[in-house]
């Protein structure tokens, strides 16, 4: 047999040239045929696993706060004050939250108020040591409702005790996330408590400070599992928003200049361009400065008299105005009610209703929530919270009646029915003794109460 190989150079194969298939069957099974196959191996370390979302490579690189995203926090902010109808909302919003009364009390079961709950509602009257609570407040939830990025900077004292919560600009915080996609939590080194870097402030457009955890609470309330950052109301209604600056736009531009003017009045066919603009030179200037000359009838001649064409105007409010306020309000689940056209009552108190407990409800548990990590984490009150106080409007017919059944029944002392009013206690000691109203009078439930003729 001759050696073919003879004379010529070899090389010797690569490993990764080389394939080998062991157990192979010549005819695939009817489970195999045209089957789904084998996945892909996976080329990911084994600890990828867990990995939040599919970020860009080199993500904390990034300079500006929201990089990949088309909409930015100013262009948000400059809908927000654009658009007077969404402003007039997120202040209504506010106003409704910021009037709310709240207190710090025990977890439930958990006792009556100690000294620590008067320390903790003193902090709260000044979080940030200059702005009261409401404005504090309102401050926070400008962040919330237009950009979805409230942050605030712990300042401490030197023993490292938490001495004011400062409202920070969200716009200039860029949330570093860790090889997971979530923020770095701390961890420990040599036994000791490490604080990775979990933001970055960015201003005149560098990095200029770090923050971690213990240093900044940033909290976005519609977060999602594949950003970084918030989704605010305004944000998802950008589109609409859009659409009724331009609208508004419209309706100055009509006020302001128009190119649609009042009527329109025929000349002779025999007329040329130069006498048209002759006689509109002086058609001007005959009604200019003189409002009063304006509403007058005017003779004109010939065939003029029968030319005269009166322009439509434009309708200035249509149901289409009526939608855009339904769908901005609808975004801050707030009662259109007072900005679209009439309302019959029962679908009017149904809007109330549903702004509270879609709109409202949410957002006062968005605090709650807030407030109570901060008092767990900074202020040693875990078995402490915060609690909005209730403010339900009552008809004072209804209150009456309410008042008066459960008095009659026991139920409430009349003491505690004139509290109730917000009125001073009786003195007699019978106030405050439960009675039961009887064919006699009111009679007392206790052993030692005497019966009392009712009141006249």
């Amino acid at each position: 047999m001759v050696d073919r190989t003879t004379g010529r150079a070899s090389y010797a194969l690569d490993p990764y040239q080389v394939s080998l298939s062991f157990a192979a069957r010549q005819a695939a099974g009817g489970e195999d045929w045209f089957g789904p196959l084998s996945p892909i191996a996976p080329t990911a370390p084994a600890n990828v696993a867990g990995r939040q979302w599919d970020y860009p490579a080199g993500y904390n690189l990034a300079l500006e706060p929201r990089p990949y995203s088309p909409v930015s926090f100013a262009t948000l902010r400059q809908l927000a004050d654009g658009w007077d109808l969404l402003r007039l909302v997120i202040e209504t919003r506010k106003d409704q939250i910021a009037r709310l009364a709240w207190s710090i009390k025990p977890r439930a079961g958990g006792g009556k108020p100690d000294a620590r709950c008067a320390a903790i509602t003193a902090f709260f009257a000044r979080p940030d040591g200059i702005h009261g609570w409401a404005d504090w407040l309102r401050l926070l939830l400008e962040e919330l409702l237009v950009i979805d990025a409230p942050a605030l900077y712990y300042r401490r004292t030197r023993g490292g005790r938490l001495a004011a919560l400062l409202p920070i600009d969200g716009a200039t915080i860029k949330p570093v996330i860790d090889a997971w996609g979530r923020t770095p939590q701390p961890g420990t080194a040599d036994g000791k408590v490490v604080w990775p870097t979990a933001y970055q402030q960015v201003l005149k457009g560098f990095p200029a400070v770090d923050y971690t955890t213990r240093d900044l609470v940033y909290r976005p309330r519609n977060v999602r599992v594949n950003r970084a950052y918030g989704y605010s109301p305004v944000e998802q209604v950008v589109t609409t928003v859009n659409i009724a600056l331009r609208r508004q736009l419209f309706l100055l531009e009509y006020f302001t200049e128009g190119n649609i003017p009042d009527s329109l009045i025929g000349v002779p066919e025999g007329w040329t361009p130069d006498q048209i603009a002759s006689y509109q030179k002086y058609w001007d200037a005959y009604f200019s400065g003189e409002s009063g000359r304006r509403r007058r009838a005017k003779f004109v001649p010939g065939a003029a008299a029968q030319s005269f064409v009166q322009t439509k105007e434009p309708e200035l409010k249509s149901a289409f105005d009526d939608w855009l306020a339904r769908l901005v309000c609808f975004a801050f689940s707030i009662s259109p009610q007072a900005l679209v056209s009439q309302m019959n009552r029962a679908t009017a108190e149904v809007q109330k209703t549903l702004a509270e407990e879609e709109g409202l409800a949410p957002l006062l548990a968005w605090v709650k929530a807030l407030i109570d990590d901060v008092i767990a984490a900074e202020l040693d009150g875990a078995d402490l919270e915060f609690a909005w106080t209730p403010t339900e409007t009552i008809d004072p017919a209804q209150q009456e009646t309410i008042l008066s059944s459960y008095t009659s029944r026991g139920i409430l002392t009349l003491n505690e029915a004139r509290a109730a009013l917000g009125r001073e206690p009786l003195a007699d000691r019978a106030a405050d003794t439960p009675m039961a109203l009887t064919g006699a009078g009111y009679v007392g439930l206790t052993a030692n109460a005497t019966a009392t003729k009712p009141a006249r």
